[in-house]
């Protein structure tokens, strides 16, 4: 046997083993590089250069210290001392380290040490962590604004009735420091007994993907009463469904509403008296008309129709006014809706200026109050004249659905923007661009909402820019 093989066997193996790390660090997809005692560069990978957005040439020959955030080179400096003067066979830390493009990374960093012709060496690899990082700085802010503010995070287990929840929702309902968990029914305790109720009735027709969208009042530990508006949404989780919402303090909104609302009621009755006066002082001058000059009686005829228009807005008023002091009364009968429908607007066909055609199931009856329902036909019907008034054509569609009817009014106007759609409900919002263009307070979609949510049915629009609008309302038939 030749006496050099045993060494040239080793060789071959360390050559072979040499290959094999050399392929390893070049291909590796981590960041990868190494170098000697005076944290000097002296060989990186493709995965280390495209981290930096350095070329290999621009790295090789510089030192960490070169890369490192000022604030953070203490830790380099900790490695040296534990591996070269410590003897420490392998050493691990967290770095920031500054890009080429002035970006920051952070990084996992192992090294490890090794000695090649008694010289010793670090392998060092960089496991990039910065959108973990970024994340976490991100949940801390999130944290700090949450707890900093009046909103509270939460999120309901349907299945198992337990909330996890911020600090934001402890402070909001008054609890102790130390209560960890809650469940439904702890939150529900918390709520004045007629909102507890609407509000476990809500969340149990909730289903996957549904939103919440709930006010109601609280009694803190200590007594304080609040009002609070919940939001969210559900999803299904493994199963069970999941409420993720918010809950914010709205109190001192609550109460100036309710203090708009005083105005408002107070000024609407005070109105009525010498507005009833004023009224009947103008009729008396509209029966003696033959008697006066033509520019008299012109004056006296407009001042009929500014009269007839403020008392449609005082009644507007009187009536969001009910409708908020729970005084709007349901007066339910038995009736066919082509009559109701015919009845309120007999007055617009026999004007002549507009068409009205009644078409769908025109037999269809449901139990509801007449006169609140041919209330929302008249609003919807006067909204189709005012803003569709150069098409003369309204069509009422009665459509019987089994358990409920729906009525719907369309007409071919210039239609609504889609982002308005959304607050056309709302009290005294216009959806019109010019808010002198037409008179009005903005009141009678809201009053004709809440006519149509005190008799459990519902009600939206339909409309495209362009492209007429349909306003539509559904009435349970018992």
């Amino acid at each position: 046997m030749n006496q050099h093989q045993p060494f040239e066997d080793f060789k071959n193996k360390y050559e072979e083993c040499n290959d094999r790390f050399e392929s390893i660090f070049k291909h590796t997809s981590v960041a990868s590089k190494i170098i000697n005692k005076d944290l000097s560069i002296l060989k990186v990978n493709q995965a280390l250069i495209d981290m930096l957005g350095y070329s290999a040439e621009e790295i090789i020959g510089t030192k960490i210290m070169d890369y490192a955030c000022p604030e953070f080179k203490h830790h380099w400096q900790d490695l040296q001392d534990a591996m070269w003067n410590r003897g420490l066979p392998v050493f691990k830390l967290d770095a920031c380290i500054v890009r080429k493009d002035k970006s920051l990374a952070w990084v996992h960093v192992t090294t490890v040490c090794f000695e090649e012709n008694d010289e010793h060496f670090g392998f060092t690899v960089l496991d990039d962590f910065s959108d973990q990082k970024g994340l976490e700085a991100t949940e801390r802010r999130l944290s700090m604004a949450l707890k900093n503010s009046k909103m509270a995070v939460w999120e309901l287990d349907l299945g198992h009735g337990t909330i996890l929840h911020t600090e934001g929702f402890k402070q909001l309902f008054g609890v102790e420091e130390n209560m960890q968990t809650w469940n439904l029914n702890d939150m529900l305790d918390q709520f004045i007994a007629e909102d507890a109720g609407n509000l476990n009735l809500v969340l149990e027709q909730i289903i996957p993907e549904g939103l919440l969208d709930f006010q109601g009042r609280i009694r803190t530990i200590d007594g304080v009463v609040k009002w609070v508006h919940l939001q969210g949404k559900a999803s299904s989780v493994n199963g069970s469904i999941k409420v993720l919402g918010t809950m914010t303090d709205i109190t001192k909104e609550r109460l100036a509403e309710r203090d708009k609302d005083d105005f408002i009621s107070i000024a609407s009755h005070e109105l009525r008296t010498p507005i009833t006066a004023l009224k009947a002082s103008l009729q008396l001058l509209e029966t003696k008309k033959e008697t006066f000059d033509l520019r008299s009686n012109s004056l006296i005829s407009q001042a009929n129709k500014s009269m007839d228009k403020i008392s449609r807005l005082i009644d507007d008023l009187l009536n969001v006014s009910n409708l908020n002091e729970g005084q709007l009364k349901l007066r339910k009968t038995h009736f066919k809706v082509m009559s109701a429908i015919e009845d309120c607007c007999h007055h617009i066909t026999a004007a002549g200026v507009f068409q009205i055609r009644i078409v769908g199931d025109i037999e269809a009856e449901i139990i509801a109050d007449s006169e609140r329902v041919q209330q929302v036909v008249v609003n919807f019907v006067n909204n189709a004249m005012k803003y569709a008034h150069e098409n003369k054509e309204i069509i009422i569609h009665i459509s019987d659905e089994i358990e409920q009817v729906k009525v719907s009014i369309t007409d071919q106007g210039p239609g609504i923007a889609r982002e308005k759609v959304p607050y056309l409900f709302d009290r005294f919002y216009r959806a019109d661009l010019n808010a002198g263009q037409y008179s009005g307070l903005g009141l009678g979609l809201y009053i004709s909402a809440e006519i149509i949510k005190r008799h459990q049915g519902r009600i939206g629009v339909e409309s495209e820019v362009g492209q007429g609008s349909t306003f539509w309302f559904t009435l349970p038939k018992k």
